[in-house]
C-alpha cells in the first residue's frame, strides 16, 4: 500500500510538472478523413477521403514531451461501387457519415522542440492517445441522405433479432501516429502528420453482420429500412436473408491526416528533461 507521506510526494510532482513555466500552443488543423470497413479496403484509398478541419491546444511539458487536447471534424465515406472486390460490387452499398471528435493525447519530439524557444528548428514525432468521437452513417435516396442507425438495417431493435442492439452512435477511439514539425519564425510553426484511429464499432458504415428478414423489417422497422438494407444487384432476384453483409470480427478504422498551423502562447520555456538546463524567457 502507498502511504500517504509518498501518495503527497506523487501529487505534489505531478503538479510541479505542469506548474513551472512550460510553453503553450495552439494549432489549427486543415486536411482529411478517411475510413476502413466495410466499404472501403484500406484507410489510403484517396478517393474516399474528405475535407477535415480542427483546432487543438497543445501544453509543452519539456522540450520532448508534450500533452494535447483536440476537437476535430471531418467526413468518411464508402461506396461498394468502386470496389475492386466482385462481391462488394454486388453488394452494393454506399454511405457516408460526419465524425466530430474530441481527443487527448501525448507526444513525444525526437529532437528537442518548443515554439517559445529560439534554438528550436524541426523534428519528427509520435503521438497516441484517447478519443471520444461522435458518427452517423446515412445513405444517399434520390436527393436526399437518410439516417442508417434508426431504421435498424440489419434488424436492430426488432422481435425477430434480440441480440442485435441499436448500436451507439457515440464511442471511444484510440488514435496514434506520426508527423515532422518544422519552426517558421519566433512565434510560428507548421506540423504535418497522419493518425489512425482504432474504434471498438463495426457499425461506423451502418454494415457489420448478416441481411436481416425483409418481412421482418417491413413489419417492425418500416419500408424505408428495407429498401436500404438491401441494395445487391440481385437482391430482388434471390432471398439475401442471413447471408453475409459484413463481417463482425473487423471492426471499422477512421483517420485524420494533414498540416496544423502552431502558434505559441508563451515566452518562455523550460527544459527539465535531461540533459537539457531550464531557461526562462
Amino acid at each position: 500500500m502507498i502511504n500517504k507521506t509518498t501518495r503527497f510526494l506523487i501529487i505534489a510532482l505531478f503538479i510541479s510538472s505542469f506548474s513551472f513555466g512550460q510553453s503553450s500552443e495552439l494549432g489549427f488543423f486543415l486536411g482529411f478523413s478517411g475510413y476502413k470497413g466495410e466499404l472501403s479496403e484500406s484507410l489510403f484509398k484517396t478517393q474516399f477521403w474528405r475535407p477535415a478541419v480542427g483546432v487543438l491546444y497543445r501544453r509543452n511539458l519539456n522540450s520532448h514531451w508534450a500533452y494535447r487536447l483536440g476537437i476535430n471534424y471531418g467526413t468518411v465515406a464508402g461506396d461498394d461501387a468502386k470496389s475492386d472486390i466482385e462481391y462488394n460490387q454486388r453488394r452494393n452499398l454506399s454511405f457516408r457519415s460526419r465524425v466530430l471528435e474530441a481527443h487527448g493525447m501525448f507526444e513525444f519530439n525526437f529532437f528537442p522542440y518548443q515554439l517559445a524557444n529560439s534554438d528550436s528548428r524541426w523534428t519528427p514525432f509520435l503521438f497516441g492517445g484517447l478519443a471520444v468521437y461522435r458518427f452517423n452513417p446515412q445513405a444517399e435516396l434520390g436527393d436526399d441522405w437518410i439516417d442508417l442507425q434508426p431504421l435498424g438495417t440489419e434488424g436492430q431493435g426488432t422481435s425477430v433479432y434480440p441480440d442485435r442492439d441499436k448500436y451507439k452512435r457515440v464511442a471511444i477511439s484510440i488514435p496514434f501516429g506520426a508527423g515532422f514539425r518544422v519552426k517558421l519564425g519566433r512565434r510560428f510553426g507548421i506540423s504535418v502528420e497522419v493518425g489512425a484511429r482504432r474504434t471498438y464499432s463495426d457499425y461506423l458504415d451502418d454494415v457489420s453482420k448478416t441481411y436481416a428478414d425483409k418481412d421482418v423489417l417491413l413489419s417492425e422497422n418500416g419500408e424505408l429500412a428495407v429498401q436500404l438494407s438491401d441494395r445487391s444487384i440481385d437482391g430482388q432476384s434471390v432471398g439475401n436473408t442471413d447471408r453475409q453483409r459484413g463481417n463482425s470480427t473487423d471492426n471499422d478504422w477512421y483517420m485524420f491526416g494533414g498540416i496544423t498551423l502552431n502558434f505559441t502562447l508563451s515566452n518562455k520555456y523550460v527544459d527539465n528533461c535531461s540533459p537539457f538546463k531550464r531557461k526562462l524567457r
